[in-house]
């Protein structure tokens, strides 16, 4: 069908009153089809549902002739429903998991294999060539960036053990994004522009360009930019100075959780407290990135692409609301923001020779990210050190404002050399090598002149139900005077001499993480129906780490320094072995069994005083003492896991309906998790053995010309079978769920395209998504609940522009993310912060095609 203009009548007073028509009647809409075979509600040209190219397995294919578990959504239907960041892409694939507290600070997992310990992802993430989820030594180390998904050609998301393609970082899968390409000979651009409003916030805005240039006959460049503005929905309410409620209900009393440690274990009433100030929207993001990408051709058999991209996120605060007590705000005692910045740059070139029996490939890339980002600590430090001052001749709480700030550089290169076969015979096969050096760092700044003088009540006790308040006898310095790490020497003349700025903790923890792999797969066809894959990676990887910290939650207690250096290294073979049967085009039946693992690493120095010190400065941070503590430095050792699965890939009813389903299991050892000890210090650790095991069930079917169903879900049992002796300490028993996994999860939607009239196509979308409750961990761990999202979308398309009226979380509900994974390292009972998603919003997108 031809598609004629909006309105005939281009004179200009017709033209605002259709563009406004145009807005509000909404946009071109293709939904994602979100089984394997199928991933869009279009018809093929025999009537059934599209498939695309994916290359998954390094060499190009379909999503049906691959005989993995594995989902693939095309650059269209990115565009036509509005998805735009990868947490987007999470929501709508069933059995991907995410922890987050908004863009630049989410780590992805799937089928149970959480990253909640260690520093590096299960999940791998890769933008084209470039592999960007890296094993960071900061206390975020696995979170990846948060980029624009406009002008990609696909995603792939690949699911269970990747390691032989795609190493260490894969164990749990892989996501993959896959950037369109230059075009030679061609001039082309596109735009998409959208304004939207949302609860509980305000207006936001946003807008993307892409341009392809031919440069001569044999080169290309593409360019695109993203902008973007969030406003906030998150309130920051400052009570009026002096006023801010101390906690209560001091630890091992009868008023006190058993499970709250050596704090006062209830927040006061912040909810009625007088108020100074209200911030409103104080986790608003501002979002610029830039992408080119050159391709140069100079003969039909080699091929160079060069790639440059910059990103830039900054936020005000984080997506994040207090639990105590509730509702979109966080609470505190002065007024200070914690702001976020999120600096990204990458270069990477890909170069590729056909040789004529295979391709050579060379893919090196150099990028570079630095988080900054903060927290108060202002309540969280009162309460952890019981810190009082004098006030109308009494001691009462002292809140002493201090901002938490921690900076996380990370800088990586990576090579890939590969080599392809290009031969049409039974065998076909990849083999390659890996080289990757990457430079992460810790360094944190918290530190108050109010601290070189701060008093301590000392530990809460049932004669001091007031967090802060205590009789002038029990008042003490809370900055220990003894020289560290040898008490022997002279003491400092005084509290001040001994800790002059008021140093809390600073910390600068370099890290170095060097990795080296060879690998190969080959897949051997025994009939036309019948073949079988069989890959092996083997890598090898050496870290090197140097702690220096001081300050108050140190060991020193002081400004003096604790400096450790640490090394380690390791190696580890990662076979997979899978048998297909394709009796026919539209079905296949697979196996796979194939191991993965991860690199162990450090824990930052925690505070274990001697004896003598304690006798000096009993109230000294002591992390080995109370229900869950260490006698020794602890660090923790490889993961690794074992994964069987059984699938199907099924087409029928002339391929207007697909059916993909598969069932695994997964065996987990020497799982590595975060434990909280008693002394409000996190520490990753080896936790024992784990399981995971369930089916993943994905279908879609285009019901009528026009008309696609697509549901899709996963079941997920994943436990702590077999903890070791720490996490038995730490209250994980048998049976305790791996951190955030949610038992299950589901998707459907519905999408309806129609011709209106010889000028208008209109197209209709509207998806749920369901995640089941998870567990994760603060000061204890909590069981979220499950939660579900509504999305809509209705527009129309004419020639090359479309137009769309979108609401996204139509029911506005507020979900229960992930908890506490923005106070870093100070962890009390009494303060848990929840991450949540983005209230109702509704909005208008109009997309253009020159």
């Amino acid at each position: 069908m031809k598609v004629k203009s909006c309105n005939a009548d281009g004179s200009g007073r017709y033209r605002a009153a259709r563009l406004f028509a145009v807005m509000v009647c909404g946009a071109s809409l293709a939904a994602p089809s979100f089984a394997a075979t199928a991933v869009g509600p279009t018809a093929d040209s025999g009537g059934g549902l599209d498939e695309i190219v994916v290359t998954a397995e390094k060499r190009n294919s379909t999503v049906q002739e691959t005989a993995i578990s594995m989902t693939a959504i095309s650059g269209d239907q990115l565009r036509n429903e509005g998805i735009t960041s990868v947490e987007d892409i999470a929501a709508k694939v069933p059995g991907i998991s995410i922890r987050t507290a908004g863009p630049g600070q989410t780590e992805y997992e799937m089928r149970g294999l959480s990253a909640g310990g260690g520093t590096a992802a299960t999940v791998g993430f890769y933008l084209d060539e470039t592999p960007l989820s890296a094993n960071a030594v900061a206390l975020n180390g696995r979170t990846v960036i948060d980029p624009d998904l406009f002008d990609l050609n696909h995603v792939e998301v690949l699911r269970g053990p990747q390691g032989t393609l795609y190493g260490s970082g894969s164990m749990g899968g892989t996501i993959r994004l896959t950037t369109n390409q230059p075009k030679l000979g061609t001039y082309e651009a596109a735009t998409d522009v959208n304004v939207s409003d949302t609860s509980h916030g305000s207006a936001n805005g946003g807008g993307s360009l892409m341009v392809n240039l031919p440069i001569g006959d044999i080169a290309a460049l593409r360019m695109v930019t993203t902008g973007k503005y969030v406003s906030g929905w998150i309130d920051r309410i400052v009570t009026k100075p002096g006023d801010f409620p101390a906690p209560t209900a001091p630890s091992y009393t009868a008023s006190a959780p058993a499970n709250c440690g050596a704090y006062y274990c209830d927040r006061g009433d912040v909810a009625d407290a007088p108020v100074q100030n209200i911030v409103k929207g104080s986790n608003l993001e501002r979002f610029a990135s830039a992408r080119a990408i050159l391709l140069v051709k100079p003969t039909d058999s080699l091929s160079i692409t060069a790639t440059g991209m910059y990103q830039d996120i900054r936020a005000d605060g984080y997506n994040n609301f207090q639990e105590q007590p509730g509702g979109l705000a966080i609470y505190q005692p002065y007024d200070q923001q914690e702001p976020y910045h999120d600096y990204f740059r990458l270069a990477s070139l890909k170069v590729e020779q056909v040789m004529g029996f295979a391709t050579l490939t060379s893919a090196t890339s150099v990028w570079s990210r630095q988080v900054l980002q903060s927290t108060d600590s202002t309540e969280a430090l009162q309460n952890i050190n019981n810190l009082t001052h004098l006030v109308d001749g009494a001691y009462v709480a002292n809140y002493i404002q201090n901002l938490y700030v921690e900076v996380d550089p990370t800088r990586q290169y990576s090579e890939e050399l590969r080599l392809t076969s290009n031969t049409s015979g039974p065998l076909e096969w990849v083999t390659g090598l890996y080289y990757a050096n990457l430079h992460s760092g810790y360094i944190t700044y918290n530190q108050a002149p109010g601290f070189a003088t701060a008093l301590t009540c000392g530990l809460p006790s049932a004669s001091n139900p007031v967090a802060g308040s205590c009789p002038a006898s029990a008042v003490a310095p809370v900055t220990s005077v003894l020289r560290f790490p040898d008490p022997s020497l002279t003491p400092y003349s005084s509290a001040v001499a001994a800790n002059p700025n008021g140093v809390v903790f600073n910390d600068n923890n370099p890290n170095v993480l060097k990795q080296t792999a060879v690998f190969g797969e080959g897949t051997y066809k025994f009939t036309d129906t019948l073949k079988l894959t069989a890959g092996l990676r083997f890598f090898h990887f050496a870290i090197d780490n140097l702690a220096n910290q001081a300050g108050l939650g140190t060991a020193a207690a002081n400004q003096d320094h604790t400096i450790l250096s640490q090394s380690a290294s390791g190696n580890a073979v990662l076979p997979k072995l899978n048998l297909a049967y394709e009796p026919t085009s539209d079905l296949t039946v697979y196996g796979t069994i194939a191991k993965g693992s991860r690199p162990g690493g450090f824990n930052l120095p925690i505070p274990l005083p001697t004896a003598s010190v304690l006798a000096v400065n009993p109230y000294a941070y002591n992390c080995g003492v109370g229900a869950v503590n260490v006698s020794s430095q602890p660090n923790y050792t490889p993961d690794s896991v074992w994964s069987a699965e059984l699938g199907e890939k099924f087409r029928f009813a002339d391929r207007r309906i697909s059916v993909n389903a598969d069932f695994y299991y997964i065996k987990w050892d020497n799982i590595q998790q975060v434990l909280s000890l008693t002394c409000g210090y996190p520490y990753n650790t080896n936790a024992g053995n784990a399981k995971s095991y369930g089916p993943e069930i994905e279908m879609s079917a285009l019901l009528t010309t026009g008309l696609t169903f697509d549901v899709s879900g996963a079941f997920t049992q994943a436990y702590i079978n077999d903890p070791n002796a720490s996490a038995l300490a730490s209250g994980i028993t048998p049976g305790t769920r791996v951190l955030n996994v949610p038992k299950y999860t589901a998707v459907a939607g519905l999408n309806y395209q129609v011709p209106i009239n010889e000028q208008l196509n209109g197209l209709f979308h509207l998806a749920s998504s369901l995640v089941g409750p998870n567990q994760d961990q603060a000061a204890v761990r909590q069981t979220l609940p499950s939660y579900n999202l509504v999305d809509g979308r209705a527009g129309v398309a004419s020639g090359p522009w479309s137009a769309a009226v979108y609401g996204t979380n139509l029911t506005n509900k507020v979900a229960e993310q992930t908890i506490n994974n923005t106070v870093f390292a100070w962890q009390t009972y009494a303060i848990t912060r929840v991450s949540t998603n983005q209230p109702r919003t509704i909005g208008v997108d109009f997309q253009y095609k020159f």
